[in-house]
């Protein structure tokens, strides 16, 4: 026995420590949607710029139309899942970002959140016709014709400039941490 325990008094043990387990890469399901949603936004703002832009092919801006129309639909409730997946999950540590970086990241990845939810919204508001996906499901339009269908078609050009431009911001981002080697892209793949 101890002189502490011979004397009546209670031992304590000394405190533990707890080491807190770093998590390094996003879950499965976050990967997977992360992957999902920046293909399905780099088609629909590449091939929506192309026909806004420069094509002069009514045909072909049809096609576009019809498919864009189509994937993002489609799209939508991945786009909801990821947002309340993202709001559940916890993130994946970056200790060698600085906390200036990692709230300035949060930030713009909360834009591109509201970005994308406002070209999603805009796009379903604008339509004047059915929505039709690949022609195998037709979903009505839910505005008539006229200048609400307008102020949405106007919101929906602008926000796809602003999404185009947060999404431009966070390739460039990532494409400097992973120069500067903070290997950030290693969390997503």
């Amino acid at each position: 026995m101890t002189d502490q325990a011979a004397e009546g008094s209670p031992s304590v043990a000394p405190p533990q420590r707890t080491k807190k387990i770093m998590t390094t890469q996003y879950s499965s399901l976050a990967r997977w949607l992360h992957w999902l949603s920046a293909g399905v936004i780099l088609w629909a703002s590449i091939t929506g710029f192309y026909v806004a832009l420069v094509s002069e092919n009514p045909t072909m801006n049809q096609w576009i139309g019809f498919i864009n129309v189509s994937l993002t639909t489609l799209f939508i409730p991945f786009f909801i899942l990821r947002c309340f997946h993202t709001l559940l999950s916890k993130k994946p540590d970056t200790p060698n970002l600085s906390r200036l970086n990692q709230k300035i990241a949060h930030g713009m990845h909360q834009l591109i959140y509201l970005a994308t939810a406002a070209v999603l919204v805009s796009g379903v508001m604008m339509m004047e016709r059915e929505i039709s996906i690949f022609g195998l499901v037709e979903i009505p339009h839910l505005l008539a014709e006229g200048e609400l269908t307008t102020l949405f078609a106007r919101a929906h050009k602008y926000s796809c400039v602003v999404l185009a431009s947060l999404i431009s911001l966070h390739i460039v981002a990532v494409i400097k941490h992973e120069i500067s080697g903070i290997r950030i892209i290693r969390k997503m793949i």
